[in-house]
Formats: structure tokens, sequence, C-alpha cells
């Protein structure tokens, strides 16, 4: 016959301290979910200082007037041109343009207008900026045509980018 061994109907020693223990470790890891859901959904690492922003065109002689000594502004008034955050909401209208004709030292390039379009305040730390004007251009597909753009892009110099046009070749 086997030898039977009765079974006590008491608590062991230390489970009560088991549960306690895991009922700590669930409310720890719950605090911390929360926070981290709260930390990405806020996200305070990302700088939403307004900035002033500036989107750049090379326009042909029919796009721009020259105002003498080698400054040029476009025809179309700033003011029609706005900025449109990633949720496609308007960030900043155009505060002014203006520009540079280029010299020969510009290859293809020489003789049009480098001017750019000043938007003031413009939020920081969005995934993506587009610019949209008064004028409708539409792809081949029959959509609106709308230039996305990065805040790197957004923050370049004039300088900078009048550098990048040097030695232009136009596709041909």
């Amino acid at each position: 016959m086997p030898q039977l061994t009765p079974i006590s109907l008491e608590k062991a020693p230390g489970a009560e301290a088991t549960v306690r223990r895991r009922r700590r470790t669930m409310l720890i890891g719950l605090v911390l979910a929360v926070t981290a859901g709260v930390l990405f959904m806020w996200e305070p690492w990302v700088d939403r200082t307004p900035f002033v922003a500036r989107t750049y065109v090379v326009a042909g002689t029919a796009l721009f007037t020259n105002v003498g000594d080698g400054v040029c502004s476009p025809k179309e008034s700033a003011g029609k041109r706005k900025l449109l955050g990633e949720d496609r909401r308007v960030l900043a209208t155009g505060w002014r343009s203006q520009g540079e004709i280029l010299s020969s030292r510009y290859g293809d390039a020489a003789g049009k207008c480098l001017y750019y379009t000043e938007y003031r305040d413009v939020p920081a730390g969005e995934e993506s900026y587009f610019e949209v004007g008064e004028e409708k251009f539409y792809t081949s597909d029959e959509d609106r045509y709308v230039s996305q753009l990065t805040e790197s892009d957004l923050r370049r110099g004039f300088e900078e980018v009048k550098k990048s046009y040097l030695h232009f070749k136009a596709p041909r």
C-alpha cells in the first residue's frame, strides 16, 4: 500500500509576501508603461521652437521683376504662398519674397532669379512641410503639385543655396 502524506490547508509561510511582490512588480510595470506612453505622445525631445523658414526657387525672366542692382522679386506675392504641416494645416503664410539675379558663374541658371519666400514663426518639429501657392500646378496624375520639404531644407541660408547652383546644368 502506498504511503499517503497528509495535505495541509494552511498557507505556506512566505506565500503572502510572494503575492505582494507580484502586485508591486505589476504596479511598477504599469507605471513605467504609462510614463513611456505619455513621453511618446508628448515628445519632449523634439524642439518645437518657432523659426524663420525660407523656401527657394529659381525663376525665368517671365516670372520675376528686375528691381535693379542685381536684385529681383517674384511677380507672385509672398502672401499667396502657404506653408502646411504634415497634417496639411496652415502653419504660416509667406511674409516676404526677394532674391538675386544669378551671374554667368552659375552655368545654365545664369540670368535667372534665385529668390526665397520667408515664413515667420514656423513651429519646428514637424516630420515634413508642404508649400502651396495660389497658382495651381498639377502632376500627370491630376493631383495638385505640392512641394514637400524637411526642416533642414527650410533652415538653409541664402548663400548656401546660391552656392549649390554654381556650375548648374539644366536637364536636356
